[in-house]
């Protein structure tokens, strides 16, 4: 009835410059840990026979020294001409800090039967590319990612770098692995500066500055005509999620924080 891809939480193969190293390692200690829940509520009006969704996401990011690690659960309840149909996605990723290696997994459930997984990795020989990648799902696949390929950690990076310099647009070729997402342009567009809601779900990230950023998706190499998939945020400046909009195949769901907890960083030496 519904097939929905999804992400959240964007050029040479020599190494970085360590003025260019120093800079993310500072963007990267900055972030901070957390663990969000949003309700997520179909925006727009309905007609007879209509899709219509609702459902609940969790979103986990973890710190250690040397890897970022995410959890992403959503639970959808999508009706339509009568039919009702319970999907449930999960996705997994760790990258690395210098973001050259990373790894992950992704299952899609079906009013109770599974109905897709796959697992993969990328390596890279700079954080910038050029590197390799293998999926493992309805059939096998080895990548080559050209030079310009970075990783989902460092796209994050790098958006939250452009925001604060004042830049309204980034485009980045970003590898996800995902169904329908395995390597994307992704084009950021900075819509503005301001601060978090004061909602008390949002607890110690609210009224915190950040910026509203759009995101498109588009797979390179996709089929024609298929849909861009994008995501709007407010993301604080520490790199955290406070509101959120999706919009899948169409269909737009707005996710509200029900509750966004701080987690621990880790204590590393230099």
């Amino acid at each position: 009835m519904l097939r929905i891809g999804l992400s959240l939480l964007l050029l040479a193969a020599a190494a970085l410059p360590a003025a260019a190293q120093d800079e993310y390692e500072k963007l990267w200690d900055k972030l901070q840990p957390a663990r969000a829940v949003y309700v997520l509520r179909q925006r727009g009006e309905q007609t007879n026979g209509a899709v219509t969704m609702s459902g609940r996401m969790v979103v986990e990011a973890r710190l250690s020294c040397t890897a970022l690690a995410t959890t992403l659960t959503m639970e959808i309840r999508a009706s339509s001409g009568g039919q009702t149909m319970a999907m449930t996605l999960e996705q997994k990723s760790t990258e690395t800090r210098d973001g050259k290696v990373y790894r992950f997994s992704a299952s899609t459930v079906e009013n109770g039967r599974e109905t897709e997984r796959r697992e993969g990795q990328a390596v890279l020989q700079s954080r910038d590319g050029p590197g390799e990648a293998t999926i493992k799902g309805a059939a096998a696949e080895d990548l080559k990612l050209e030079a310009g390929t970075v990783l989902p950690g460092t796209h994050m990076l790098r958006t939250l770098r452009a925001a604060a310099a004042g830049k309204k647009e980034l485009e980045s070729r970003v590898f996800y692995g995902l169904d329908q997402m395995r390597i994307t342009t992704t084009r950021v567009t900075v819509l503005g500066a301001g601060k978090s809601g004061k909602e008390k779900g949002l607890g110690a990230f609210a009224d915190r500055p950040g910026w509203k950023i759009r995101e498109e998706y588009r797979e390179i190499g996709g089929q024609p005509g298929a849909t861009t998939q994008t995501s709007e945020v407010f993301m604080t400046e520490d790199g955290v999620a406070t509101s959120i909009t999706l919009s899948i195949q169409g269909l737009e769901l707005a996710g509200t924080a029900l509750s966004i907890e701080k987690l621990p960083k880790p204590e590393c030496k230099n």
